[in-house]
């Protein structure tokens, strides 16, 4: 399979068990697994193949939201992108926030870790 199909399917793999629950050691592990082969992907994309980098960000619009935000945060966390690229990440994550108080916390670390990253009007 194609590394950004995998990845497609890797994020919405993990989101469906986060869904269906995770009340087995053994779907935690899996869960977890799921979660560094989307975090290796992107970063075997990031230093093996830049050439594709542009279509792993068209995946900020996919339709599943699941794939959308674990695009977001990879773009942020372990890969490099100008910041038209970073900011499309980053109103991803916001849109989430707004639903969803990991995402909320976990913007609010980065606002703090990244400060130049944050929107004017939060200053």
């Amino acid at each position: 399979m194609d590394l950004i199909e995998s990845y497609i399917a890797a994020a919405i793999a993990l989101e469906e068990g986060n869904r269906t629950g995770l009340d087995t050691n053994e779907a935690v592990s899996h869960n977890h697994q799921l979660a560094d082969q989307l975090r290796h992907t992107a970063m075997t994309l990031e230093a093996d193949h830049p050439e594709r980098k542009d279509e792993f960000y068209q995946l900020l619009s996919h339709p599943n939201p699941a794939v959308r935000i674990w695009c977001a945060h990879h773009i942020l966390e372990v890969m490099s992108y100008e910041k038209k690229q970073r900011n499309a990440a980053l109103k991803e994550i916001r849109v989430r926030a707004k639903k969803d108080y990991g995402e909320a916390l976990w913007l609010d670390n980065w606002y703090t870790d990244h400060p130049a990253d944050k929107p004017f009007w939060k200053h």
